[in-house]
C-alpha cells in the first residue's frame, strides 16, 4: 500500500503538497507525527544546503529549526524534499522523497 493517500490527506490537513510516496507496509500501528521540509544536513561538522539521501549518523535538518539523525544509507536528491515522519514510541522512520529512511532523534 503507497502512502500517497495518507499524505494527500496530511497535505489537505496541514496545507502542504503532497509530493512523496512510500511503502506503508513498513509503518503499519505507527503514528504520523510531523510533515517538514528537509533544508540541508551536517556531515562530519559541515552543513550542506541539499538533500543527498542519508548516512549513517547524517543530520538532516529541517526547515523548523529541528533535526533528525540518519540511522542507515540510502542515496537520493532532491530540492528541499517533504519529510512525512512517522514514529512507534521509540523508533522514527521517514518517507523523504519516496523512500522510507530510518531515523533517531538527536540526543
Amino acid at each position: 500500500m503507497k502512502v500517497a493517500a495518507l499524505i494527500a490527506t496530511a497535505a489537505l490537513l496541514t496545507g502542504a503538497s503532497a509530493r512523496a510516496e512510500c511503502d506503508l507496509g513498513e509503518v503499519v500501528g505507527w503514528t504520523l507525527i510531523a510533515e517538514k521540509t528537509v533544508e540541508g544536513y551536517v556531515e562530519d561538522g559541515k552543513k550542506e544546503d541539499s538533500y543527498e539521501g542519508c548516512d549513517y549518523d547524517r543530520v538532516l535538518i529541517f526547515t523548523d529549526d529541528t533535526a533528525v539523525r540518519c540511522a542507515e544509507y540510502h542515496y537520493s536528491y532532491a530540492y528541499r524534499p517533504e519529510a512525512y515522519i512517522f514514529s512507534d514510541g521509540t523508533l522514527l522512520k521517514a518517507c523523504i522523497d519516496d523512500d522510507m529512511i530510518d531515523l533517531r532523534r538527536l540526543r
